[in-house]
């Protein structure tokens, strides 16, 4: 129980260790100092930090096509939707239209956008 108790006391603080290096940069305790230690070693190796900021900045891209790439679809599905939707409502309109024996006004709906659109509040649609 001891032992655990040691063991849980220097997780504690090392963590605050960790936590307070982060936030000050300051590497006081023994796990700052090796995290300190890899970071200049990493530091210096400009290959490696290239690599690492490609990375970042492949991810970064992938991420701006795939928010395009969303988008795009959206407006496609969006665009196919109003399509169904307003050949539903303009048949609708129709089979109105010829069970009510207006054909005139079928005829005259199909050239004439206010007309139609007059038709269509006539039926709420």
């Amino acid at each position: 129980m001891a032992a655990r108790l040691r063991h849980v006391a220097e997780a504690r603080s090392d963590l605050r260790d960790m936590l307070h290096y982060v936030q000050t940069g300051k590497a006081d305790g023994a796990l700052s100092r090796d995290i300190d230690s890899l970071v200049l070693t990493y530091n210096q190796d400009r290959e490696w930090v290239n690599r690492v900021l490609t990375y970042e900045q492949d991810t970064e891209i992938r991420c701006q096509r795939a928010r395009a790439e969303g988008i795009e679809q959206g407006i496609e599905q969006g665009i196919e939707q109003g399509i169904e939707q307003g050949e539903a409502r303009l048949l609708a309109l129709v089979q109105r239209l010829s069970a009510a024996g207006r054909l005139d006004d079928l005829l005259r709906a199909a050239d004439d956008n206010a007309y139609r659109d007059a038709l269509f509040e006539e039926f709420e649609l």
